[in-house]
């Protein structure tokens, strides 16, 4: 396995690696303990993706990131759409899904919930609503 394989492979199975000083830190399901000796191995390499990764933006109240996977732009999301700066592409979706949880439907440019959700996956991001967001929403 290439190092990237390693990495896809340990956060497709639900795990996560950090870098610590030359060390990398991770956790990893008991499903996918096999994937350890590959970490091992290829501890320089990985460590090299990782430090190379930029870290995800600060979520918005009552959303949990369940997947960051940004993909390389140009990334087309629906006809005619082609996003070319995917971390602030990201940051403004979040900050649209985060006006229309507030109920201002204008600030998120009057994108559906779903919609902006569907954005944020095109280019690798996958959220979720917790249940409290969810039953306020219920109650509007």
């Amino acid at each position: 396995m290439t190092a990237m394989e390693v990495v896809r492979a340990v956060e497709k199975a639900g795990g996560s690696l950090a870098v610590r000083g030359s060390h990398i830190k991770y956790s990893i399901p008991k499903s996918a303990v096999w994937l350890i000796p590959e970490l091992r191995e290829k501890r320089e390499d990985i460590i090299g993706l990782l430090e190379r990764r930029t870290p995800p933006p600060p979520m918005p109240p009552g959303i949990r990131l369940v997947r960051w996977a940004p993909q390389k732009p140009p990334v087309v999301l629906q006809e005619l759409s082609v996003v070319i700066d995917v971390e602030k592409f990201i940051s403004a979706t979040l900050a649209q899904v985060s006006a229309r949880l507030d109920g201002k439907d204008y600030l998120a440019g009057n994108w559906p919930l779903r919609g902006l959700i569907e954005r944020l996956e095109q280019v690798g991001v996958v959220i979720e609503l917790e249940h409290q967001v969810t039953d306020q929403l219920e109650e509007r």
